[in-house]
């Protein structure tokens, strides 16, 4: 597995070309860096100008530049295809090419030269992802210390076993992941040797027929939705490849290779930078593991959620991925993506269909001849749907009982959010209380996330318990309590609940973790109105 990091920066220096000018080959430089992506450097270039035939045969040069859908390279002799490549700079070639080009590309594959950007080429997708490893809830390494009869350390050993990968299909895709591990190894200094091991689970997803790039990165991004999902925290893509099939013909009869699917790196910027190096998360700030689900069950379920409540997911989530923002937009994203996901639940209408047909008939022929049309606009089939709160108060007892820890008194938490939403989307105006706008914010955003949750079969006990200890639920649950219902001495019997219901060896952490504020909550920046 090679180790193409999404967090780090690489260079590659080579030839470069047009597809449909393989002769032009220009020298250059093609970097990328996670905070501004790929660039390419070149010394030369290509006519990067748009122009258009004027009167009299004259050439009429415009102010628009070139897009190329795809360049051809080597670069560190590996081959080389850019994605969606614009100008960033140029320097000279007012007319024909330029001294010096700077281009911006949206991917790079290393390994490959495609045929076409959307060129169904690739078989597999493979992708290590953020608190995917802890997620998974395996790990190959034992270590063991035995003392000796005083008390003192005597020996230690740490034992390394290679797991079989856990499968799961879904249709015509199969899915695996994969243990990968590292062997002992040491690093010497001045001081000290330490030795160490690594071990990381990877996501694998494969099917016969070949799929363009873009299916497996979304297959890939999907993942990386799950792991925020289950952490309530942005979680990155570390690294990416994709692969194409054997080329048998290529290689001698008896070489290895002949058999082998042949590896493409996958380089972008992504809007969650991978920060593979930070500290993992207490387990207590996972909502959902391997230890709630079998991966043979959660994997098809989640493919089937993420398609079925594919804008309630984005909405959500994006909530988590970009933090900071008007708390006015984020309130009307919370709401927005609450009734997405009610609506993709279809519901039943309010009034069988067949009786609606008969009222709207009786009510158009009551009315004037002028206000038919009026009111014919307003009495659709889409006009008999639920209302906003009744969208949001059936969310909420879908729940359960994790659905009344969290919001204690959906009725108020309705309101509040329907008002919200109601006075931006159909008035303009907002509260000026931010704290409240806030609280409505995170308590109707957890109320989806416990419902994406409850979609994918996650237990009743595991939801309540999520509400009592995750902090950034439990701190939804406080705002609700505190702030729209007001109510101090709710939090008394919500605390003392939780304590009950808890191990006594953790009733201290639970009281502390349905009252504190969430360490990945805001930190108050997104309840400021930004000034221009």
């Amino acid at each position: 597995m090679t180790e193409a990091q999404l967090s780090e920066s690489r260079d590659w220096t080579g030839h470069w070309w047009l597809p449909d000018e393989p002769d032009k080959k220009v020298p250059g430089i093609l970097s990328f860096a996670p905070g501004t992506g790929l660039r390419l450097r070149l010394i030369g270039g290509w006519d990067y100008q748009v122009t258009r035939p004027g009167p009299n045969g004259s050439t009429i040069i415009t102010d628009q530049t070139k897009v190329w859908p795809m360049v051809h390279g080597y670069g560190d002799n590996a081959p080389v295809t850019l994605l969606n490549v614009s100008l960033v700079t140029a320097r000279g070639g007012f007319f024909g090419e330029p001294d010096t080009l700077e281009v911006r590309a949206n991917t790079a594959l290393v390994g490959a030269l495609m045929e076409a950007p959307d060129e169904a080429a690739f078989v597999a997708g493979v992708g290590d992802i953020e608190d995917l490893t802890v997620w998974s809830r395996r790990s190959g390494v034992d270590s063991r210390v035995q003392f000796n009869a005083q008390g003192g350390e005597t020996m230690g050993e740490i034992e390394l076993r290679r797991l079989a990968p856990l499968t799961a299909t879904a249709g015509p895709l199969r899915v695996k992941l994969s243990h990968y591990a590292w062997y002992p190894f040491s690093e010497d200094s001045r001081a000290q040797r330490v030795t160490r091991v690594r071990e990381s689970q990877v996501i694998r997803f494969e099917r016969d027929d070949p799929q363009p790039l873009k299916y497996w990165v979304d297959l890939l991004s999907s993942t990386a939705d799950l792991m925020s999902l289950s952490t309530l925290r942005a979680c990155g893509i570390v690294s990416m490849r994709v692969y194409v099939p054997p080329t048998p013909d290529q290689w001698p009869g008896d070489h290895p290779m002949r058999d082998q699917q042949h590896e493409v790196a996958i380089y972008m910027e992504r809007v969650v930078k991978p920060r593979p190096d930070d500290d993992a998360l207490p387990f207590r700030n996972y909502v959902l593991t391997l230890d709630d689900l079998p991966f043979e069950e959660l994997m098809p379920r989640w493919l089937e959620v993420r398609d079925k409540f594919a804008a309630a997911r984005s909405m959500i989530l994006g909530l988590r991925y970009v933090r900071n923002g008007y708390v006015e937009t984020r309130l009307v994203t919370a709401v927005a993506a609450a009734e997405s996901m009610h609506r993709a639940l279809e519901p039943s209408p309010p009034i069988p269909p067949a009786e609606f047909k008969e009222m709207r008939r009786t009510l158009l022929g009551a009315v004037a001849p002028e206000q038919k049309a009026w009111l014919a606009d307003r009495l659709t089939e889409h006009s008999n749907v639920p209302t906003l709160k009744q969208r949001l108060l059936d969310l909420v007892s879908r729940l359960g009982d994790a659905g009344l820890r969290l919001v204690h008194d959906p009725g108020i938490w309705a309101k509040s959010a329907k008002d919200g939403r109601n006075l931006l989307a159909h008035t303009g105006t907002a509260s000026n209380d931010l704290e409240h706008l806030h609280a409505v914010t995170e308590v109707t955003a957890a109320v989806v996330i416990l419902n994406l949750l409850h979609e994918l079969g996650v237990p009743q006990a595991v939801l309540s318990k999520a509400v009592d200890e995750h902090p950034v639920l439990s701190h939804a649950a406080h705002l609700a309590r505190r702030v729209l219902c007001d109510d101090d001495s709710i939090v008394i019997q919500i605390a003392t609940r939780s304590v009950v219901a808890a191990d006594p060896s953790s009733s201290d952490e639970t009281t502390r973790g349905a009252d504190s504020a969430a360490p990945d909550a805001d930190d108050g920046s997104s309840r400021k109105r930004p000034r221009e």
